[in-house]
């Protein structure tokens, strides 16, 4: 039996809990953040969701072992990128992208690094939160 007060203010928390994430996400490369924390954050909503409701309402649009295939192979895609161009492995490549609405945005492939831990993250977490009830 679920709680109704729990499941509301989870219910509520949701949209500002992954906005929270995505500021954690994009805060990352100047200041503490990142892919990681963006996904433990993610992964703690998540959770919230599958306490407060149940497994048959956490949505999952995805297969969460897809998530972590993807997070891995954007991962290591990013430091053989790196290994491609000369550099050491994991060497982050900076420069700026004209992004039409944001204008002129600052970019890197630590990025798509800290993307890929982030997929890892929050699949792993579906993964196990799927799998308690099997």
């Amino acid at each position: 039996m679920t709680s109704l007060l729990l499941s509301m203010v989870a219910r509520m928390l949701l949209p500002p809990a992954l906005l929270f994430a995505a500021y954690l996400f994009f805060r990352g490369h100047n200041l503490p953040g990142g892919g990681f924390v963006a996904g433990l954050m993610t992964a703690a909503t998540i959770m919230l969701q599958y306490v407060a409701t149940g497994r048959a309402r956490v949505y999952a649009p995805v297969d969460a072992r897809r998530l972590i295939g993807w997070g891995l192979a954007l991962a290591v895609m990013t430091g053989i990128g790196a290994l491609i161009a000369g550099q050491p492995f994991l060497t982050s490549v900076f420069g700026h992208v004209e992004i039409p609405l944001l204008g002129h945005v600052e970019a890197s492939t630590a990025s798509l690094f800290d993307l890929g831990v982030f997929l890892v993250v929050a699949g792993v977490t579906l993964t196990i939160l799927l799998a308690i009830e099997d």
